[in-house]
């Protein structure tokens, strides 16, 4: 159960960064890198929607979590979903994930012996989540790539690695340094990297958020593309849901 929770808040916490992908065979225009990575974000932001692809590892005190999944987000409304898959040790399953503005709904096997019989949701209110751990609301935003693409816009010391083909679209690959403590998930010390794809057709394609900190590495890649496309989202009804309020979340504090 405690690797399951950790894996369950160890993407938000790395305040993971989003993108885009649309077809264009050509690679961005040379400009200075952090001014390639702010449009990207901008422009990515403004399409409103987007399909997710995601692939995280997180290692700590000896024990691995990998996670898998894909969803879709619909940024201005801040309304999404995800299903992914996780593994931690011997422990294997998966898991279903709404959000609602800053409100989360997740369902999953691993979590029936724990929840009452006939409420296979489990709801967090991430403001309320977030004030119990000494934590600002933002690093539980869940997956919603619109406040990834925030940091994004505030990237400083950005490099430029060199042009990558991902899924047959030329991209520049950027990377930047990250100051932790200056991320919303509460981290103080340790090292912290984003990777940044840029399409020629000026959306994110890809991001990879690296972090490390006291005996700790966490790594999350996302995917994305379908931007602008029509999500819809489901929110689970209340006589489905359990107040997950009350419940201790392993790594913040609980």
């Amino acid at each position: 159960m405690r690797r399951f929770a950790l894996a369950l808040f160890a993407l938000p916490l790395l305040a993971t960064a989003c993108g885009g992908s649309k077809s264009n065979s050509q690679a961005p225009t040379s400009q200075d890198p952090a001014v390639a990575v702010k449009s990207a974000a901008q422009k990515t932001a403004a399409a409103g929607s987007e399909h997710i692809e995601l692939v995280g590892r997180v290692v700590s005190a000896g024990q691995t979590v990998q996670i898998s999944g894909s969803g879709g987000f619909d940024t201005k409304a801040h309304l999404g979903s995800l299903h992914a898959t996780l593994s931690a040790g011997g422990l294997n399953g998966s898991l279903d994930e709404v959000s609602s503005g800053t409100t989360v709904y997740v369902k999953s096997d691993l979590l029936s012996a724990v929840i009452p019989s006939g409420k296979p949701w489990v709801k967090f209110d991430l403001t309320k989540l977030a004030k119990s751990q000494g934590l600002e609301a933002s690093a539980l935003l869940s997956e919603d790539p619109s406040q990834a693409l925030t940091q994004l816009q505030s990237l400083s010391g950005v490099t430029k690695v060199g042009t990558e083909q991902l899924g047959g679209v030329a991209t520049t690959h950027y990377r930047a340094a990250v100051d932790i403590s200056k991320l919303p998930g509460g981290l103080q010390t340790g090292t912290g990297r984003y990777d940044v794809w840029v399409g020629g057709d000026g959306y994110v394609h890809r991001v990879r958020m690296t972090i490390a900190s006291s005996g700790s590495r966490a790594t999350v890649t996302t995917d994305f593309s379908g931007y602008g496309d029509k999500i819809t989202v489901v929110v689970p009804p209340a006589s489905q849901t359990f107040d997950g309020s009350g419940m201790k979340i392993p790594g913040l504090g609980g």
